[in-house]
């Protein structure tokens, strides 16, 4: 509660009016959120109406630098003002000086010889102050953080209504500022508020949101460069977390700092943004920034890291953003460190691509939203026992009665960025299904698991929270995620390794065949692709890759799956090649979980 320096004085009717008057007045200008500075200045001259041939201030504490200065004095010179500036409370330091310093209000009736004043004196002298009578002003804790002051020109003392006057004009400039500082408070809080809305939270660059609205202003030359920081997935993972966030920070100052023109964006997870107004050779500012990172290692924690990104560029026109993010799918798609510049000829779906990509991408959300996205069994058959004790889980959208299958759904997930949300369903759905049924279970995986690092920890979670043993659990990866290019993955999925679960490679023979990768991976299990076994008994050239792939594998170590086992002639040429287990519709269809139980 503010503090007043009451007691009890017998003003007239009169006087009471007058002091009633100004609190009437102070209180409507508070109420109608009039400037507060111009609230205090009018306290000052209403105080000056009631006194005449007196000065009225206000001055208040800075209580960094312990000195006093003017802040509202409507009669008072300039020159006058800059005098009393810097005024540092003290026993000599006059009457304001000396009501802060001892929070007590000060009377003094002749500043010419009264020792209160002897630092003050020739202020007193030379603006003919006779006597200057102060009340300090003080905030929610009862400390003084000011003075208010009538500084008459002839020597007198002050009557109970003065001194009733200086205490309500010094509470209600309490009331002022308090007010003030709440309302900075509030507007501080709004302020922060918005800048989160509007920024990253790691690196404080401007976010997705704050470039969506700069490219709805962005001229017909402007240039937009999305970045694609490569290998942080096995940053977070061979390193940690906080070194994968000091890497971002890093990337996002040196971008501030060297992106001449841009202003620079945090996208999502390891995306950063580069918007031009206008620049005359994109391709040769994105090799300039690469020349500049291969040069300038990022130094953490005593170690270098030499950042190399993929790039996608789109130079005017309109859906810049669209157009950038298609354009850095390109690149990644041409490996590391690679560079795309939109082009609209070759690079803009189709129309009827477009109107899948939003149909679908509708359909995506409502699943997920909706608990659509479903895992559903295939089993595999041993072909020693003959038995079937394994499936692999196999991702299904459900949508108004009808399932659909991956290749209706995926490529667009892909693109909007939901590949993950839908393998940690797969991936919780498949842990759960092995909690009741006994056997084994493989689950594919994609190299945007593997990118964003989280796999280890997240199957490690949900093994723990049904009760399963790792041991129980192979991860399929696509023969292009396991090679040509992706030797970052090795770490991370040893790391799966070290903890129990079985790696298979999935599809072997679509694409590299890179045998040496195999063994570095420390392989489990290879999936012979469905090209090689759907015809094998009537293909030689099919019969004799997978003859090799068998002969090497068996020799490695590793046991082998024929997908797409569809009728007995083709089991026959799998069982005579030893092949150990078979896949397909044969011998299982894929189902919900309801038929296994």
């Amino acid at each position: 509660m503010l503090q007043s320096n009451k007691k009890e004085v017998s003003l007239s009717l009169s006087e009471l009016d007058h002091i009633l008057a100004l609190q009437r007045t102070i209180c409507s200008l508070i109420a109608s959120d009039t400037p507060y500075l111009d609230v205090i200045t009018e306290t000052c001259r209403m105080a000056e109406q009631l006194l005449p041939g007196a000065v009225a201030s206000f001055m208040r504490l800075d209580s960094h630098t312990e000195r006093m200065s003017v802040v509202s004095a409507p009669s008072i010179s300039s020159e006058g003002v800059s005098r009393l500036d810097g005024l540092k409370p003290g026993p000599g330091s006059g009457s304001c000086g000396n009501a802060v310093y001892g929070n007590a209000p000060v009377f003094v009736y002749n500043t010419f010889t009264d020792p209160r004043w002897s630092n003050l004196r020739s202020v007193a002298e030379d603006f003919n102050l006779c006597s200057c009578w102060s009340f300090p002003v003080r905030n929610e804790q009862g400390e003084a953080i000011g003075s208010f002051a009538l500084s008459s020109f002839e020597h007198r003392n002050p009557s109970g209504f003065h001194k009733r006057l200086l205490d309500v004009g010094a509470s209600l400039i309490s009331i002022v500022l308090l007010r003030h500082a709440q309302q900075m408070q509030l507007q501080a809080q709004r302020e922060e508020l918005i800048f989160s809305l509007e920024h990253d939270a790691l690196t404080g660059l401007p976010n997705t949101q704050s470039l969506l609205q700069a490219l709805k202003r962005a001229p017909e030359t402007a240039v937009l460069v999305l970045l694609n920081l490569n290998n942080l997935g096995y940053i977070n993972t061979a390193y940690g977390l906080g070194v994968g966030d000091q890497l971002l920070r890093t990337l996002a100052d040196e971008l501030h700092r060297n992106a001449k023109g841009a202003q620079v964006y945090r996208g999502s997870a390891d995306e950063f943004a580069l918007l031009y107004d206008q620049l005359e050779n994109p391709v040769g500012e994105v090799q300039r920034l690469r020349q500049h990172f291969s040069t300038e290692p990022a130094q953490l924690d005593g170690l270098n890291f030499y950042l190399t990104f993929n790039a996608g560029l789109a130079c005017g026109g309109r859906d810049l953003l669209r157009s950038a993010m298609v354009a850095l799918k390109r690149a990644a798609r041409s490996g590391k460190s690679a560079t795309h510049v939109f082009d609209p000829k070759y690079d803009a779906p189709a129309r009827q691509q477009k109107e899948d990509y939003i149909g679908w991408n509708g359909r995506l959300h409502e699943a997920l939203r909706n608990g659509g996205i479903r895992a559903w069994y295939q089993g595999i058959r041993d072909n020693r026992s003959g038995k079937i004790q394994k499936w692999e889980a196999l991702v299904r959208l459900e949508h108004e009665g009808e399932i659909f299958s991956p290749v209706h759904f995926l490529p667009v997930a892909a693109l909007s960025g939901l590949m993950r949300s839908i393998t940690c369903i797969v991936v919780e759905q498949g842990v759960a299904m092995l909690a009741q049924v006994e056997g084994e279970l493989a689950i594919n995986i994609t190299e945007t698991d593997l990118e964003l690092g989280y796999l280890p920890d997240y199957l490690d979670q949900m093994t723990q929270l049904h009760g399963v043993s790792p041991e129980r659990i192979t991860l399929e990866i696509l023969e292009g995620t396991s090679s040509g290019g992706k030797q970052s993955h090795i770490p991370q999925l040893h790391a799966l390794k070290q903890r129990g679960y079985q790696l298979a490679i999935d599809d072997f023979g679509t694409e590299y065949s890179n045998f040496e990768r195999i063994l570095e991976l420390e392989v489990d299990i290879i999936k012979i692709d469905a090209k090689y076994i759907r015809n094998i008994h009537l293909d030689r050239t099919s019969y004799e890759i997978v003859r090799a792939i068998v002969y090497f594998a068996r020799n490695a170590g590793i046991r082998t799956v024929a997908e797409f086992v569809h009728c007995e002639e083709v089991q026959a040429v799998v069982m005579e090649l030893g092949i150990d287990e078979s896949q397909g519709y044969l011998f299982s269809e894929p189902s919900p979980l309801s038929s296994l139980l």
